[in-house]
């Protein structure tokens, strides 16, 4: 196994959406703007940013600012400095500022922004590959945390519960405690020695000190990380930023009624052609947060058309009031997960976007919003995934003739799979005849109660199930009582059922970056863009 790549159609918990988006695009093309493969699309999108305006003088001055202090590098401040041009624009993507730079997809969408930015220049296209830093979000808990695998794949959880200034406060606020030295301890540990182990720990270490802000230290690792390929980080938690948005912020209060009624229109016709909206809206729904006493607080609105808003549970104000209080304190409001791609590509000249799952389900609904604030949607291009497998669990996979796709099926198929090639007793095979029989006699049982009571088609339809459900409870205990006879065959079981299907979630969600750069060295990195298409979005599995 070098690289196997699988459409998406194919890698479980897919939701209907990406897959139509990426293998039935016309059927929710109305959703988005543009096909991300077809090569006229960044044309044609091109074409539509030269007729709007970004304060690019600003933008540089701000970017170049935050990311001198992030250590930035050579690449990246030429990158930054070349979007004082019109003609260059941003390929986007970004991500929560997790711990220890959070789940290993992160790091596979800032690699994907990168292969996309790389591919539009090769075309002739200026780009940048710009990450936004979701410093603004303010659920700590679910950016508190990674994990990690120890010697024998079982999942080890590093935390640092940060030091809040109130409850409610926007991470990027959130100060670092000394819990973060224990864990970085605790993560050299699971490590083994070597120049890579080294390497990530010295950086880790410089980036996540006790007192540092959390977006200080993602910021400062991510660079690290992404140095050499220019990438540009932005921490829209900046007065410069605030300044500029201010005319979207109060735009998203004056027309509160319209902008949620096209919201909800949207939610509607996506449910009704099959799809979920990510982002419930209610009657009261605005698109803004406030800050009170520290804490990132909904602002709601009494009721449509109406000039009073509400925020929190307790103070109420006026639009004037609210507008005023934009204008003069803009850092005291943000946007919500609707109105953040119309800021970010108001402040940035967004050609393309890099979306998880996730985000393209809430652009969908977002899309509605971008002609009300003058601003065209960028093409969203969902990012690639990697299922990383080490040598050893690739021993025992090619050992038991396991494939990824047997492990994705759970550990009941799992279980079967691995007891039928170490026992080698065909039973598998058996059972699988004997469901073929029983498919067969059940297809010619069918046609005679057709003949006799068709009524009785459901009798027969739920007896079926039942019998399938039988033969399957059976084959999973007779699996089980397989791999009891050894406890080697156990261990390998769940060891491959840890490291590549982790909580029964994909891998990339679960375990962090930080495991494979600690074992593999930054070079991973590289073989991963290699590998990264330009021109699909693809799962890839790949041995490290």
């Amino acid at each position: 196994m070098e690289c196997l790549s699988f459409p998406y159609s194919r890698v479980p918990k897919s939701s209907r959406l990406l897959v139509d988006y990426l293998e039935r695009h016309e059927q929710v093309s109305r959703f988005y703007n543009g096909h991300p493969f077809d090569p006229a699309t960044y044309t044609r999108l091109q074409k539509e940013l030269r007729g709007f305006r970004t304060d690019r003088k600003t933008l540089v001055e701000t970017l170049l600012r935050q990311n001198v202090a992030f250590g930035a590098g050579d690449h990246t401040i030429k990158n930054i400095q070349s979007l004082a041009d019109p003609a260059t624009f941003a390929v986007v993507t970004g991500q929560q500022v997790g711990l220890f730079s959070g789940p290993a997809f992160t790091l596979y969408k800032a690699l994907t922004a990168v292969r996309v930015s790389q591919s539009l220049n090769e075309c002739g296209l200026k780009t940048v590959p710009i990450f936004w830093l979701a410093t603004e979000d303010h659920d700590l808990e679910e950016v508190a945390q990674t994990h990690t695998l120890n010697d024998d794949y079982q999942p080890v959880h590093l935390h640092d519960a940060g030091e809040r200034p109130a409850p409610h406060s926007p991470v990027g606020r959130v100060r670092l405690t000394g819990a973060v030295t224990a864990q970085l301890d605790h993560l050299e540990s699971l490590l083994p020695p070597g120049d890579s182990r080294t390497q990530l720990l010295n950086d880790l270490r410089s980036a996540y000190q006790p007192g540092a802000t959390w977006s200080q230290s993602f910021a400062r690792f991510l660079t690290r990380l992404f140095n050499r390929w220019g990438v540009v980080l932005l921490d829209p938690m900046d007065e410069a930023i605030h300044l500029l948005s201010i005319p979207i912020y109060q735009k998203s209060l004056r027309q509160a009624g319209e902008l949620r009624s096209q919201l909800q229109a949207r939610s509607i016709e996506m449910i009704k052609a099959g799809y979920h909206a990510q982002v419930h809206i209610t009657d009261e729904s605005t698109l803004l947060f406030a800050e009170r006493d520290g804490n990132r607080l909904a602002v709601h609105q009494a009721d449509s058309g109406s000039r009073q808003f509400s925020i929190g549970e307790v103070q109420t104000v006026s639009l004037d009031e609210l507008e005023s209080e934009i204008s003069n304190q803009p850092l005291h409001f943000s946007a919500n997960v609707l109105l953040r791609p119309i800021v970010q590509d108001s402040l940035l000249p967004t050609i393309a976007y890099v979306a998880g799952p996730s985000e393209l389900a809430y652009l969908g609904q977002a899309q509605v919003l971008y002609s009300s604030f003058g601003r065209p949607m960028p093409v969203v291009f969902p990012r690639s995934g990697f299922t990383l497998v080490d040598h050893r669990i690739e021993r025992w996979m090619e050992k038991y003739q396991v494939a990824i796709e047997d492990v994705w099926k759970g550990k009941e198929h799992l279980s079967r799979r691995i007891a039928s090639t170490a026992f080698a007793e065909g039973w598998e095979e058996r059972f699988d005849q004997v469901e073929r029989d029983l498919a067969g006699l059940l297809a010619r049982l069918r046609k005679d109660i057709e003949a006799l009571d068709p009524t009785l088609i459901d009798a027969l339809g739920h007896a079926e199930e039942k019998i399938q459900y039988q033969v399957e409870r059976l084959k999973g205990k007779m699996a089980r009582s397989a791999l009891s006879r050894s406890e080697i065959l156990a261990r390998h079981e769940e060891a491959i059922l840890h490291a590549l299907m982790p909580e029964k979630e994909l891998q990339e969600r679960i375990v962090g970056g930080i495991y494979f750069l600690g074992r593999a060295g930054y070079g991973l990195l590289d073989k991963l863009l290699e590998q990264v298409p330009a021109d699909s979005s693809l799962h890839l599995v790949m041995t490290f």
